[in-house]
């Protein structure tokens, strides 16, 4: 992975380099947290990827519900409990996997609750002739999520009931409701460590157990992850991208640019902006600081994909007010084997694209694009994937995490917690209650 700002941030490098050094202590901390291993800390997440008891336990699972036979692991949870795991599924298998005919198997995703949803769901699973074809896995780390029981409880039922309950798995914090529910009745269990929150849990349980399920390599996933760590602990911004992202943003935050705008030039890492809006949005929208004083913080994530909403909303980053940041996210490697042709049927209405190649020409709308921020001034870093694989992503996704701890320590809010959401849960278990 390669990141670039020099140039493009329209920042004073002392200021950036000043800016740096007030987390040298944190930097220092994170790294006794790696050093020392477990889940002890509210950043124990950044031991999962070398926590090989997880891995092996995964593993063990996946080969206990595979059995050469399956064709559909249906995730039911909402938030960080899938949002982690659609995003390296469809980053590598495509948004139209389950339309694709590999001998694969197909994770299908229900997280909030739609009746139309459901029912094409399960209209998808009507060709499951054997429940061995099909595996359930319920994921709350509370284990109390009502959007995800709901759904659970109504799939459940549809698709057979206590007669498929071998083909459940219930992941889940060890002493939450579900856990002690799940063994009592003696359905299978993957546990969450207590420490590592939702959105941080990708490389857990909750996200290496469908995709293993999947025939995703979640060793190389985790390499990824483990290859980028020892960069984004490092304490010099020149070497790490995670230190110099949160240092950009933070400082543009102080001049009003407060939201961040990720922009991914491919169409199937949409879901990974939608994974990082929720990172990025749960972990800073605070309404107080740690010392308890109301300061209502927050960057607003937005996702853009390129080059779709150069068509819809470019006219406003261009044009409208200067409050945005912008981090270009683009894969170096990319197959090219679909070609313009040269015999055109509209000849001479587009000049240029003749005998080009699909991504030669987003290449040039890529590059067109990253010349007309600059020309505008408008702030923006790049990040480059060398190629859309496992290894890739999960340096990618470590790499924001670790960002996101950083600016949350700038920011001096708790990165961990999510105080405000229990709110509309506790209005609306009221409701439910009545």
């Amino acid at each position: 992975m390669k990141f670039f700002y020099k140039n493009t941030c329209f920042l004073e490098e002392e200021d950036i380099k000043n800016t740096a050094s007030l987390l040298n202590g944190y930097i220092r901390k994170l790294n006794d947290i790696v050093k020392k291993g477990g889940y002890e800390y509210d950043e124990a997440s950044l031991n999962l990827p070398f926590d090989e008891n997880i891995k092996s336990d995964v593993l063990e699972m996946a080969k206990k519900k595979s059995n050469g036979n399956l064709k559909y692991i249906v995730v039911v949870g909402i938030g960080g409990s899938n949002l982690g795991t659609m995003a390296v599924y469809q980053a590598l298998r495509g948004v139209l996997h389950t339309a694709v005919s590999d001998g694969l198997p197909k994770i299908l995703f229900l997280d909030t609750l739609s009746q139309k949803n459901f029912f094409d769901l399960t209209n998808i699973l009507k060709d499951v002739k054997d429940s061995s074809e099909i595996l359930i896995n319920v994921i709350s780390k509370s284990g109390s999520t009502v959007e995800t029981i709901a759904n659970f409880e109504s799939l459940f039922s549809q698709l057979g009931g206590k007669k498929i309950k071998d083909r459940v798995v219930a992941t889940t914090d060890q002493d939450s409701l579900l856990y002690e529910f799940a063994q009592k009745i003696g359905v299978d269990t993957l546990k969450i460590p207590k420490k590592v929150g939702g959105r941080y849990s990708v490389f857990s349980a909750v996200g290496l157990f469908p995709l293993a399920l999947a025939k995703i390599d979640i060793e190389k996933l985790t390499k990824g992850a483990k290859n980028i760590a020892g960069v984004c602990l490092e304490d010099d911004i020149s070497k790490n991208p995670a230190l110099a992202s949160s240092v950009l943003m933070f400082l543009h935050s102080k001049h009003g640019i407060n939201i961040s705008n990720s922009f991914f030039f491919d169409p199937n890492l949409n879901a990974v902006g939608l994974w990082y809006r929720q990172l990025m949005g749960e972990s800073l929208g605070k309404k107080k600081n740690k010392e308890g004083k109301i300061v209502n913080s927050g960057i607003t994530p937005i996702v853009s994909l390129g080059s779709t909403d150069l068509h819809s909303v470019a006219q406003l980053f261009f044009g409208g007010p200067k409050d945005k940041f912008t981090t270009f996210v683009n894969v170096e490697k990319k197959e090219n084997q679909i070609f313009v042709p040269n015999d055109l049927f509209f000849e001479g209405l587009v000049k240029g694209i003749k005998g080009k190649g699909f991504e030669e020409i987003l290449s040039s709308i890529y590059e067109g694009t990253k010349l007309a921020y600059k020309n505008n001034k408008i702030p923006f870093v790049e990040v480059l994937l060398s190629c859309l694989d496992e290894f890739s992503l999960g340096e990618f996704l470590q790499f924001k995490m670790i960002e996101i701890m950083y600016l949350a320590e700038l920011l001096e809010v708790n990165a961990f917690d999510q105080p405000s959401v229990e709110e509309y849960k506790k209005e609306a278990r009221a409701i439910l209650d009545k």
